[in-house]
């Protein structure tokens, strides 16, 4: 049962390096961190734009749509952290080496795994382009250019030498401190004209969806919770952190089934917890917007974006804490930016490789290559917001480019589950039950999304 486990990744990764795994939640925190830093990728535009701007438009009506993208999808993360430690490989490795159809030797996914990529070099730039808007309130005399060229080559700086310690570290430093506000502000509310009642809040179960709330509902759904593309990139943070490596080499002995299992209770526990993070962050950043905003006049996209999204914080807590909101919407659109540039560059380096356009097998190659996409990405996030200066379109882009490269998540999630699991690491039921309840709302959203196209193509 042995095979190309660990290969192609950096040294520091792929050194055999057997460890025991810890056992209970409290041993194994310090084992935890690829959860997190998609906790710092996650908690950013999607809770800050398109869930702020989904409870101004809908209320509280479709808190639902927030507890479905946050809960469920987990199941997907957890299955290719299983398939990561089991086989050590990167996704797009993984996706390579399993069966499908094949194209000029490439497996099918690949290419909408590239596709994805593309539309990413585009779509984040309204999350850039966000922080930019901050950047350029706090310093108005400086035009908007300059504060988008200032972040993109700062996200560089930062991520072309990063490794993975300074990666985690850094993600979660940057979110802790809009995440503590935005629940303070929650709890604050209460005391405003604009409190809630468990009544509104009761109503945001109904599960009843007007048709033109559909776009932004399935930009929440994509973009909320673990996305498609935090998915797909938790496999290298995993890689990173050592649970493969600590694993070892698969084999038929024992002890390798006990490492096995051990390392993936971590990783469950890992993604659990931050599981745990950005649902309530997300709910959080929906009431507000659903109580603060809702009221107020219509959400208008545009460079003004942010200054309205500041409302929820100047109207609960004063005008005065205009400041405080600009400084954490920075933090957490800027982390949200961070962590995507370090995960996508990772992603390119291994698309590369699979591709045969670089030689991952010799030293060097792919550090050197996550290097040149940290300055590329960046480049291409802060020129697609110059030319299109509307954040929450190209944060709905984003959105929608997730919700269909989640069909392709969620299609390959079921081929490592039912083809590459490993006799001895066969899952339980319930484990399987969540894992078919998230593909299915994967499908059904990915579905209407396939459905609202073809009737807008069929009217217009």
């Amino acid at each position: 049962m042995t095979g190309n486990h660990l290969s192609n990744m950096p040294e520091e990764v792929t050194t055999p390096a057997h460890r025991d795994p810890p056992s209970g939640f409290f041993a194994s925190i310090r084992y935890f961190g690829p959860g997190l830093i998609l906790s710092a990728s996650i908690v950013g535009s999607g809770e800050l734009i398109a869930t702020t701007a989904l409870g101004a438009k809908a209320g509280f009506g479709l808190m639902w749509v927030i507890l479905i993208a946050c809960l469920f999808k987990v199941a997907v993360q957890l299955q290719y952290g299983r398939h990561c430690i089991c086989h050590g490989k990167p996704t797009y490795q993984a996706w390579n080496n399993v069966i499908g159809p094949r194209f000029f030797g490439l497996n099918w996914s690949i290419y909408f795994g590239f596709l994805f990529l593309l539309v990413s070099l585009i779509s984040q730039g309204g999350i850039l382009g966000g922080a930019a808007q901050v950047v350029a309130f706090a310093f108005p005399k400086v035009p908007i250019v300059i504060c988008v060229a200032v972040l993109a080559v700062s996200l560089s700086l930062l991520v072309y030498k990063g490794g993975y310690g300074r990666i985690q570290n850094i993600a979660i430093g940057l979110n802790i401190f809009f995440t503590t506000i935005i629940l303070f502000c929650v709890f604050a509310v209460q005391k405003t004209p604009y409190a809630y009642g468990w009544s509104d809040i009761a109503g945001g179960f109904s599960f009843k969806l007007p048709s033109e709330m559909w776009a932004i509902a399935l930009t929440v759904f994509a973009i909320t919770g673990v996305a498609a593309g935090e998915i797909f990139t938790y496999p290298y943070w995993c890689l990173e952190k050592g649970y493969a490596a600590w694993t070892g080499p698969r084999d038929d002995s024992p002890e390798w089934a006990s490492r096995a299992k051990g390392w993936m209770r971590v990783m469950t526990l890992d993604a659990l917890l931050s599981m745990v993070v950005y649902t309530v962050a997300t709910f959080s950043f929906y009431i507000l917007g659903a109580s603060v905003l809702n009221p107020q006049e219509s959400l208008a996209d545009g460079p003004d974006l942010i200054l309205q999204l500041s409302a929820i914080f100047t109207d609960v807590l004063g005008p005065g804490t205009r400041n405080i909101f600009m400084l954490g919407a920075f933090a957490v659109l800027f982390s949200t930016v961070f962590a995507n540039a370090a995960g996508y560059s990772r992603q390119w380096a291994d698309l590369f490789g699979v591709c045969r356009v670089i030689d991952t097998d010799k030293a060097g190659v792919r550090s050197r290559w996550i290097a040149i996409m940290s300055w590329i990405i960046p480049a291409c996030w802060g020129t697609a917001y110059l030319l299109y200066q509307n954040p929450l379109y190209l944060v709905i882009l984003n959105g929608l480019s997730n919700a269909l490269f989640l069909v392709v998540i969620a299609i390959q999630a079921l081929v490592f589950r039912y083809r590459y699991t490993d006799p001895r690491l066969i899952p339980t039921r319930w484990y399987d039950a969540a894992l078919w309840l998230a593909i299915a709302s994967i499908t059904f959203m990915a579905w209407r999304t396939f459905g609202g196209i073809l009737d807008r193509l069929l009217n217009s």
